[in-house]
């Protein structure tokens, strides 16, 4: 990262000099070159309740198992899903970012189930939705045994784990169920994979529109091109020029309406979403974010919104915060975080 911050901060001067750069493209690239870092304790050592950690919520792969941190509590403690991000190609459900969610929740109350779900190299879409879908319905499943709410689910996921979370909360198990989660077919009854509450961050939720949205914003494509260097190793060997078209394993330029339906969704929020629907949405994103533009929560927000009703859909956009910056993570944000799920879940 420190090579990429070096990089970018070398990009804005070359770019000055020559005269291509707008005033709001160098803010963006000099937020992103000097943004803050926190320091993650190395200390993985918890006392404050039961851990189980690599547990398997199915059997269609290795990769498809969960950490999950129950607290000690006088009641079971709610359940707070998480889904990390890294581009559908990189990243466990150990990531720096879920990291900081699950230490910061688990000691305050909340029973935290971090997710793993297979990566694009092994499993194309729909995989790590059917994953996530799999998981959840593992966990209410499995409340009784493992001690904790899951009479109502609050669900978070960060860039690419924010379209996953949000996807969670559009679709239906008719839409998503192509993955068995282990002992469902002993069940006399099914489990649904519906949540209650959505945390978005920073969630790619419109990828076929970041291009336009960049362009929208002024962003030139060069800067855009810079960012992304990080994704570009993953595509080495795959035929594919970027990781949104490597893990749908076509072009998006040449899918079909059906195949279009089948990812997007605002086709899922069109479908299944009525103002009769009792789901909360909260959505995060940096005004400084250089791979998922922020016009999409925007847009997911007033779009939502509309359908839902206003008063379910909220959004809060950071000045001069990068894409995954670490003061999301604070203290004083996560508190506010807290504030809202106690409020949503009535803890």
């Amino acid at each position: 990262m420190k090579r990429v911050r070096n990089g970018l901060i070398l990009l804005v001067i070359a770019l000055a000099v020559i005269g291509v750069v707008n005033r709001e493209t160098v803010r963006v690239i000099w937020c992103n070159a000097t943004s803050p870092k926190a320091k993650l304790d190395e200390t993985k050592d918890w006392d404050g309740g039961r851990s189980y950690e690599k547990l398997p919520y199915s059997d269609v792969s290795e990769n498809t198992y969960l950490n999950l941190y129950v607290p000690d509590t006088e009641e079971p403690a709610p359940l707070f899903v998480l889904v990390h991000g890294g581009g559908f190609v990189f990243n466990d459900c150990e990531s720096r970012q879920a990291q900081f969610m699950y230490r910061y929740f688990r000691d305050h109350g909340y029973a935290c189930a971090s997710v793993n779900y297979r990566l694009a190299q092994e499993a194309p879409f729909p995989g790590a939705v059917d994953d996530m879908k799999a998981a959840i319905r593992f966990l209410k499943a499995n409340a009784e045994q493992y001690g904790y709410n899951a009479d109502k689910v609050a669900i978070w996921g960060e860039s690419a784990g924010g379209y996953l979370c949000v996807m969670a909360g559009l679709t239906t198990d008719e839409d998503f169920h192509g993955v068995s989660f282990i002992g469902e077919d002993a069940l006399s009854e099914p489990v649904t994979a519906d949540v209650d509450v959505v945390v978005n961050f920073y969630g790619a939720t419109q990828m076929e529109k970041s291009e336009s949205d960049y362009d929208e914003l002024g962003i030139p494509k060069v800067v855009r091109w810079a960012a992304g260097l990080w994704l570009q190793k993953a595509l080495k060997g795959t035929g594919f020029d970027d990781v949104k078209s490597y893990w749908l394993r076509k072009d998006m330029k040449e899918m079909t309406e059906e195949e279009w339906n089948a990812y997007d969704p605002y086709y899922y929020m069109n479908k299944n979403m009525t103002a009769e629907t009792n789901l909360l949405v909260l959505s995060l994103h940096g005004d400084a974010d250089l791979d998922v533009p922020y016009l999409q929560t925007i847009r997911l927000t007033e779009d939502l919104g509309n359908i839902i009703g206003s008063e379910k859909v909220e959004k809060t956009l950071f000045t001069g915060f990068k894409h995954a910056d670490d003061r999301f993570y604070s203290d004083e944000n996560l508190a506010k975080i807290k504030e809202y799920l106690d409020h949503a879940l009535c803890v």
